[in-house]
């Protein structure tokens, strides 16, 4: 992809959002640049669109506020801390002003970021367009929180890696959550990307700070889709997989479908 068809892409994601970036996000999608463009190119037309530094770290690999986007991999990279070892929770990982009272993980990255760099790697969540209760799709007020409803969005994959002192330590994030009614592990592949919501030019999720959620949450970046994502009272922190406390992990986030056309 050109520069020029990234810049159109980013304008038609961003359109008149861009105003705040604690507070809005780009409502669709774009593609992602192709590794032949120039990297300064993409650093400086995308800090110039969305008024939010985007740094070269290596060709191919990008820094937005804390986010790091890889290109090759389809992945972006997150700071975090251990938030909650016991309890039942509804979020895997907030941020550090959002739900911290249920959550596993909590980070400082923001969401606004995380949503820019996702896009940039080709996530075309539905945003509000198809979310089951919208105020977007004729049913007036979000989803019931917990629902049955499913979200739509791209499959993605999470994992959590720290070092510990007998070397590096990895688990995927279904890893390191309970699912008591079933007395195991959550299954795995069944997180997607769908974007949040965005109400009244406010991009929710940057306003709640929530990221990953277990139980069905619209507001929230990534989704649970699996058995008992309707469900807020069956999970829990496997103690067995956790990192010690306020020790700093990296999260990493993938996108699993194939990779947009040019």
């Amino acid at each position: 992809m050109s520069i020029k068809k990234l810049v159109l892409c980013l304008l038609l994601s961003f359109g008149a959002l861009i105003v705040s970036a604690r507070q809005n996000a780009p409502p669709a999608t774009t593609h992602p640049p192709k590794e032949s463009e120039t990297p300064q190119a993409i650093e400086s037309s995308v800090t110039a669109l969305t008024n939010t530094p985007v740094r070269m770290v290596e060709p191919g690999i990008f820094e937005i506020g804390k986010v790091r986007l890889d290109q090759r991999r389809r992945s972006i990279t997150l700071p975090a801390v251990l938030d909650k070892a016991k309890g039942f929770m509804e979020y895997f990982l907030v941020t550090t002003y959002g739900k911290t009272h249920e959550s596993i993980l909590k980070t400082l990255a923001e969401p606004y970021h995380i949503h820019l760099a996702m896009l940039l790697l080709g996530a075309n969540g539905p945003g509000n367009a198809e979310f089951p209760g919208s105020p977007t799709n004729g049913v007036p007020g979000p989803v019931v929180h917990p629902s049955k409803d499913v979200i739509p969005g791209n499959k993605v994959a999470i994992s959590v890696k720290w070092n510990a002192p007998r070397g590096e330590v990895e688990h995927s994030a279904e890893e390191l959550i309970y699912k008591s009614d079933s007395q195991a592990v959550m299954q795995h592949g069944f997180w997607v990307y769908n974007g949040s919501l965005i109400v009244h030019n406010r991009f929710l999720a940057q306003m709640d700070g929530s990221i990953v959620s277990l139980v069905t949450d619209p507001v929230a970046l990534i989704n649970n889709t699996g058995p008992g994502h309707d469900n807020d009272m069956i999970w829990e922190p496997n103690p067995g997989n956790l990192p010690p406390p306020d020790l700093p992990v990296e999260v990493t986030i993938s996108l699993q479908d194939p990779p947009p056309k040019p």
